[in-house]
C-alpha cells in the first residue's frame, strides 16, 4: 500500500472515503476537510449482491448493532480505486484492531475509512 503524501504524515486524516449501496451498487466517494466538499467522483464499486450474517463482535462493526444479514464491503476493489484515484488508507486506521483494515461500518450498507492523498513517487 502507498505510503501518504509526506506533508500529511503525523497529521490526523484530512480526508474520508465512504463506501454505501445505492441502488443495489456499491457507490464510494471521497469527501474533504470541508464536509460538504466531493474530493473525487463517485466510484462503482460493482453490486452487493453478496450477503453476510451480521455478528457484534466483527471487525469494524463496533459502532452500530448490526441484525441479520448485511452486504459484504468489497473492501479489496474500495482500496484499489482508493489508491488509483490519488488516496491511501490512514496508517493509524489500518492498525486499528476494531476495524476491518481501517473500514468501520456505521450502518447496515455503509462503511467509512479515513484517508490521506498518496506521496508522488520521485
Amino acid at each position: 500500500m502507498p505510503d501518504a503524501h509526506p506533508a500529511h504524515e503525523g497529521l490526523p486524516a484530512l480526508y474520508r472515503a465512504e463506501v454505501g449501496v445505492f441502488h443495489g451498487r456499491w457507490v464510494m466517494s471521497v469527501i474533504g476537510p470541508d464536509l460538504g466538499m466531493a474530493a473525487g467522483p463517485n466510484l462503482d464499486l460493482g453490486p452487493a449482491d453478496i450477503l453476510t450474517t451480521a455478528h457484534p463482535d466483527d471487525p469494524g462493526r463496533h459502532m452500530i448493532a448490526v441484525v441479520g444479514e448485511v452486504p459484504v464491503l468489497p473492501r479489496e476493489e474500495a482500496v484499489r480505486l482508493l489508491e488509483e484515484h490519488g488516496f491511501v488508507v490512514e496508517a493509524a486506521a489500518r492498525n486499528d484492531a476494531r476495524t476491518d483494515e481501517g473500514f468501520t461500518q456505521v450502518a447496515d450498507a455503509v462503511w467509512t475509512v479515513p484517508c490521506q492523498p498518496i506521496a508522488v513517487p520521485l
